[in-house]
């Protein structure tokens, strides 16, 4: 699923998935947070209850979880990937650069890398869990407008879940335009703007609640 690629729906649109059923909300400063089921219940993990799950309106590859902020233009993306064969801080960099090829990004910058603990990181996961969390920048425009007069900076957290006794990179990405292009359609949809640490704790969040409730989803 491509950022540029993303329908952009109202909130009217949304009302069969908002109403739809119920989870444990719990809260993060002013952020309210739902517990969400993914891949058919074999994976759980927080997102926050403004989130609307994509494939209520699209067709989502069956490796991707996507879901998408209407009020602030946020998206969610979650993506089973087989192992890549790079090493240490190389692992997210070339998740990032694929990413940014996917979403036919006409620029890419990569802020920082850290990797973190696990046991404090994602403490529902094995201990030998390998994470890495990126920040960096892409500008990217909507799939029916003009990548230089309509492209938007979008501030990205991207978080790298290497699960190594499946052989798998769960990456996880959210993020929100913070530059907007006086030309692009969303330059009127964007409200209230998400700063990046919002987009942090949001990461910091999800992976902390992090569950996978069955290992067979790996094969």
């Amino acid at each position: 699923m491509n950022l540029h690629d993303l329908v952009y729906l109202s909130r009217e649109d949304l009302i069969p998935t908002l109403r739809g059923t119920r989870r444990p909300v719990f809260f993060l400063g002013t952020m309210n947070l739902k517990s969400r089921n993914l891949y058919g219940g074999a994976i759980v993990c927080p997102v926050k209850d403004t989130f609307a799950d994509a494939s209520e309106f699209r067709q989502i590859p069956d490796n991707q979880e996507v879901f998408v902020d209407t009020e602030t233009q946020q998206s969610l993306v979650v993506e089973l990937l087989e192992q890549v064969e790079a090493e240490n801080e190389a692992i997210p960099t070339y998740h990032f650069q694929q990413l940014a090829e996917d979403n036919e990004a006409i620029a890419a910058e990569i802020d920082r890398v850290e990797l973190r603990d696990p046991v404090l990181a994602t403490p529902m996961l094995p201990p030998n869990t390998i994470v890495y969390v990126l920040q960096g920048k892409q500008q990217i425009a909507k799939f029916n407008e003009s990548k230089v007069q309509a492209s938007n900076t979008v501030e990205m957290v991207l978080a790298v879940v290497r699960l190594t006794q499946v052989q798998t990179d769960l990456v996880i990405s959210i993020n929100a335009p913070v530059a907007v292009a006086s030309q692009s359609s969303e330059a009127i949809d964007v409200s209230p703007p998400v700063t990046l640490t919002d987009v942090h704790n949001e990461m910091d969040a999800l992976l902390r609640e992090l569950q996978i409730k069955d290992w067979q989803l790996f094969g």
